[in-house]
């Protein structure tokens, strides 16, 4: 698959480096189990969040739509094969009619962006972790999202969101030379990303899960599926 590189964001550089350490436990959650009294729960897949692109030889991460479209489509298909291994009914997000619902589930998901965000940079034992965050595990979306699980009847929301990038050949001489030269830290990168699953009836996020590797590419169907499956480890059942 070549020499892959990490985008511009130096958080996750920190983050992800404690990962590939061994030093962060990827899972957080507040169940094991999910359920509902009259069959199967319910679950709502969100718009998904990915991006890929490339990074330049100055280290700029431009995105790059066709990779962006293919990754999307792998990344939905491979949880689509996942929820199927679980006992739950998959719902696909859909857009409402109304120009106000519409607005209304835009700033949700723009909030949770936020929170998930805020999730991986300050939950997990990195530098950055906030002291109140280090037993425990207490985030939510608030009341608000409880809309989403009765337009379409469900009883939880899963958010995913995926980064992936790689080095052109004028960045792959950059990271060449850099080690000729005993210059660390241009790394030769790392997958991000995370996903979220959000109790609809209460807010909570009820189980988080983040990623960040030197390996996976969501260009290629068969390496999507490896990615979502080690995504999605620790699922609730």
């Amino acid at each position: 698959m070549g020499l892959r590189t990490k985008s511009k964001f130096g958080v996750w550089l920190i983050v992800g480096a404690f990962l590939l350490q061994g030093c962060v436990t990827t899972t957080q959650q507040k169940v094991t189990q999910i359920s509902r009294a009259d069959g199967p729960p319910r679950v709502l897949l969100m718009p998904i969040d990915v991006t890929l692109g490339h990074l330049t030889a100055a280290g700029i991460f431009e995105p790059q739509a066709e990779w962006t479209a293919a990754g999307e489509q792998h990344v939905r298909t491979a949880l689509t094969g996942f929820l199927k291994t679980r006992d739950v009914v998959l719902l696909n997000y859909k857009t409402p009619t109304s120009a106000e619902a519409s607005h209304q589930d835009t700033q949700i998901i723009k909030l949770h962006r936020v929170i998930g965000n805020s999730i991986r940079t300050f939950q997990y034992p990195t530098p950055f972790q906030l002291p109140t965050k280090k037993t425990g595990f207490d985030w939510s979306l608030g009341p608000d999202v409880a809309r989403l699980g009765k337009e379409h009847d469900a009883d939880y929301a899963l958010f995913v969101y995926m980064k992936d990038s790689y080095a052109t050949a004028g960045r792959a001489a950059v990271m060449i030379f850099a080690a000729l030269m005993g210059v660390h830290g241009v790394q030769g990168g790392i997958q991000v990303g995370h996903a979220s699953l959000v109790d609809l009836n209460s807010g909570d996020v009820s189980w988080f899960n983040i990623v960040g590797r030197g390996t996976g590419d969501l260009r290629e169907a068969k390496p999507a599926i490896e990615t979502v499956n080690a995504l999605m480890s620790n699922f609730p059942k």
